[in-house]
């Protein structure tokens, strides 16, 4: 029975993460001809910016409730108290479209000042004038995107993790799709100005939360009908719409300011980048360029493995707040373990390949162009791949397990360690200071969100700690391979773009294999997936 209760916890989470994988794989291709109709890194420094206020003020006009939605939506769920189930959803969509227009309408009188502060002293009227306009568009976003937060949080918190997976990879295939189009419609065949593709780009986020939105309403009129129908049977009375209003609130609260706290690090390097390279005497072009390769091109490669940080944030909820209200301690252990060892087992190879192949991978993804910037930066970005995966996880834990204080404190401290160590480390290393202190920050919330979950669950880390040890000893046998064809003459670079893509393709093959033999050997698929590669290669023959 908890083996089944593992596995289906297991495969909700990877569902929901093989979606936004999906959805993150569409949006690491789009970059490469995106920054040809922008005109290059230069320009990418207002789309970075652009998303990383936009990113924030979402969480403030969602104030959390698409998680707080969801935990309810699971809570009332397991208790069969429809009736609250569906107040929660009527009183959870008002809100958040109320919510969403006003912050859109806040970030259009506040677009002129941000753009002055994003850019600092040394910027150009003329790039002033640029940001402030990318905000203006994207206001619209904001007025839309937490009604399709309000859909995603209902249904997550049902369980329905492949309607979720699916609308990510749907609303970032219209995005893409509607960004490419317009972009080259506007650049290549009206012959705008390049910075038309970022204001193309930028609407897109609107186009692509319409068609969304227009799903969950297709699939709600098939669906949502049972829930209805299932209130209107239930004798027993829920309860009152203040005392939902008040769990939403004192759900999404802590979750509001734990999504403030966790983008925090991307907040300091947007406002704080440009000042801090003023101070080493940087010229003002080149920081425009490392900010706009930082915020982007690296973050691109570096949400691949991030995704396992949405996906089993959406799916542990459900699970950790059903186990939470039955007292199941026994199964609850078992998933905060499961749940680390899946995303270390996936991660952890993934990271490393984006520091073993920085080079490489970053030639074929956006060329030679500013190519010793680019992987330089991708090699210290590698490590805040990995923590920047497990540090939300933690977090999401520790809000599901109803530590929202604690949460917060152990975030407000890894925001006060960003905020003291990115000016020290900026001076001492250069621009890598930004994003060591990231790390840095990720490391610390790590270690004390999982120190408090074992005090009060006595959740061991013991064996997770050893099956880590044996991953990395997987990693060294990978680098091996990598090795091997780098002296058989695969150096990826020299034969140019597409041939260096099938290059690359083979080493991600052959390192791909490796790790899956050698953690066979040490029984870890076996152990942490339920799979057995030995049974498998035998039916294969």
């Amino acid at each position: 029975m908890s083996k089944r209760i593992k596995q289906s916890f297991i495969a909700g989470s990877l569902t929901s993460s093989a979606g936004i994988f999906l959805s993150k794989a569409l949006g690491l291709l789009y970059v490469i001809p995106f920054t040809a109709l922008a005109g290059g890194e230069g320009n990418m420094i207002f789309y970075s910016a652009a998303y990383t206020y936009y990113d924030l003020l979402l969480q403030v006009c969602t104030a959390g409730l698409p998680f707080a939605i969801a935990a309810m939506v699971a809570k009332y769920a397991s208790k069969d108290d429809f009736k609250t189930v569906v107040l929660i959803r009527k009183l959870s969509f008002s809100v958040l479209m109320l919510s969403g227009f006003v912050m859109a309408v806040i970030f259009l009188l506040l677009a002129n000042p941000l753009a002055k502060d994003v850019l600092g002293n040394s910027a150009t009227v003329s790039d002033i004038d640029t940001l402030k306009k990318v905000f203006m568009i994207l206001s619209l976003a904001i007025v839309l995107v937490p009604f399709l937060s309000s859909y995603r949080g209902f249904y997550q918190g049902l369980k329905e993790l492949q309607v979720y997976a699916f609308s990510q990879v749907l609303e970032q295939f219209v995005r893409i799709t509607s960004l490419l189009g317009l972009g080259y419609i506007a650049v290549v065949i009206l012959r705008l100005e390049s910075i038309y593709a970022i204001y193309m780009a930028v609407l897109s986020t609107s186009i692509a939360a319409m068609i969304a939105i227009a799903y969950y309403v297709y699939f709600d009129k098939r669906n949502y009908g049972v829930i209805l129908r299932a209130s209107r049977f239930q004798k027993e009375e829920g309860i009152s719409k203040k005392e939902v209003l008040k769990e939403l609130f004192a759900y999404g609260l802590p979750y509001l300011i734990v999504s403030i706290l966790g983008n925090s690090m991307n907040i300091v390097n947007n406002n704080f980048f440009m000042k801090a390279m003023e101070s080493i005497n940087a010229d003002y072009e080149t920081s425009k360029i490392l900010l706009g390769i930082i915020q982007v091109n690296t973050n691109k490669l570096t949400s691949i493995p991030q995704v396992l940080a949405i996906g089993f944030s959406s799916g542990i909820v459900p699970y950790l707040t059903t186990s939470l209200e039955q007292k199941d301690w026994k199964t609850l252990r078992k998933n905060v373990l499961s749940c680390l060892d899946t995303v270390l087992y996936i991660s952890l190879p993934l990271c490393f390949c984006l520091f073993a192949l920085a080079k490489p991978i970053y030639f074929v993804m956006y060329g030679d162009k500013n190519l010793t910037l680019g992987y330089d930066a991708l090699k210290y970005s590698s490590m805040l791949a990995l923590t920047g995966t497990i540090s939300p996880i933690c977090s999401s834990m520790m809000m599901t397990l109803k530590f929202r204080r604690k949460s917060i404190i152990y975030l407000f401290v890894g925001f006060i360690v960003k905020c003291v160590s990115f000016y020290p480390l900026i001076h001492t290393f250069g621009y890598s200071g930004a994003i060591t202190s990231s790390v840095l920050t990720s490391v610390v919330v790590i270690f004390l969100n999982l120190q408090h979950i074992s005090n009060k669950y006595k959740v061991k880390y013991k064996k997770t700690l050893v099956r880590m040890f044996k991953m990395c000893l997987c990693l060294i046998a990978m680098n091996g391979g990598f090795a091997v064809l780098r002296l058989l003459g695969l150096d990826v670079i020299s034969k140019g773009r597409f041939i260096g893509l099938l290059q690359l393709a083979l080493y991600g093959v052959v390192g791909t294999i490796i790790y899956l033999y050698t953690s066979s050997v040490f029984k870890l698929p076996q152990a942490i997936l339920g799979l057995d590669f030995n049974k498998f290669l035998k039916r294969l023959k």
